[in-house]
């Protein structure tokens, strides 16, 4: 199992493209990122920090072995896995696309609203617009985009972008009703955006997969069993959901 593959293109990025030499690319921080390995993040001040790497998962990933058998396989089975630390603009257009869709599509769109409204950063890549360049697409355009009946809670997110500024000040059950002010968030997409551009360790995002992993191994259990490390067991679960094909 391509521990790196399950990190950059599983599910909680859509910066990442896995090239057939098997290195991964994206257009991050205005400059183009290569990758093959872990080490490669270890070396650069920006990659360092937008990988976690000064989190001790190692201790994490011990607790979580602990509690049953299926995250002791998860851990067994992606051995590396962690929680990026991304943009919050990025994480919240990304997973207003990921309402009823999957990987695949999401990063189709992704790199189409990165290539009509993003800037050229090196011949052929381009960086994911920011809320003042993407405040220049319209319905119709992103309907043309294909972003579907999604294009209306982008323009609601471009408009109130500036909610965004206040979220690493508030609590967490603040963050997410301000989130979700924006039309379209739900409680799933809050979650989603408030653990992956926010680094909130306590989000527990509940999508499909992980209702079937909860419904199948932990029926009547309460969330708050996955403490102190609920993010990262949601993480965990998630890709092993995908992986066993609940």
């Amino acid at each position: 199992m391509d521990a790196l593959e399950e990190i950059l293109t599983g599910g909680q990025s859509f910066s990442w493209t896995k090239k057939e030499d098997g290195s991964y690319e994206a257009v991050l921080n205005e400059k183009v990122y290569r990758v093959r390995g872990e080490e490669d993040f270890l070396c650069d001040a920006f990659l360092r920090t937008y990988y976690d790497a000064d989190t001790d998962y190692v201790a994490a990933r011990k607790v979580i072995s602990s509690k049953d058998e299926l995250l002791k396989e998860a851990v067994e089975k992606f051995p590396s896995l962690r929680i990026l630390r991304q943009d919050p603009w990025i994480s919240t257009i990304s997973f207003i696309l990921s309402q009823n869709n999957n990987i695949k599509r999401i990063k189709m769109l992704y790199d189409r609203l990165s290539m009509a409204y993003g800037h050229e950063v090196e011949k052929g890549y381009f960086s994911f617009p920011t809320p003042e360049e993407l405040s220049k697409t319209s319905i119709a355009e992103l309907r043309d985009l294909r972003v579907g009946f999604r294009d209306r809670f982008i323009m609601d997110a471009i408009e109130k972008h500036d909610i965004l500024d206040r979220i690493p000040s508030l609590d967490y059950p603040e963050a997410e009703e301000l989130l979700m002010s924006i039309t379209g968030i739900g409680k799933k997409v809050a979650s989603c955006i408030l653990l992956f551009g926010f680094h909130r360790m306590e989000a527990f995002p509940v999508d499909v997969w992980i209702k079937k992993v909860l419904n199948a191994y932990y029926p009547g259990k309460e969330l708050s069993y996955f403490e102190p490390h609920p993010a990262l067991c949601q993480q965990y679960l998630f890709s092993m959901a995908r992986y066993i094909k609940l």
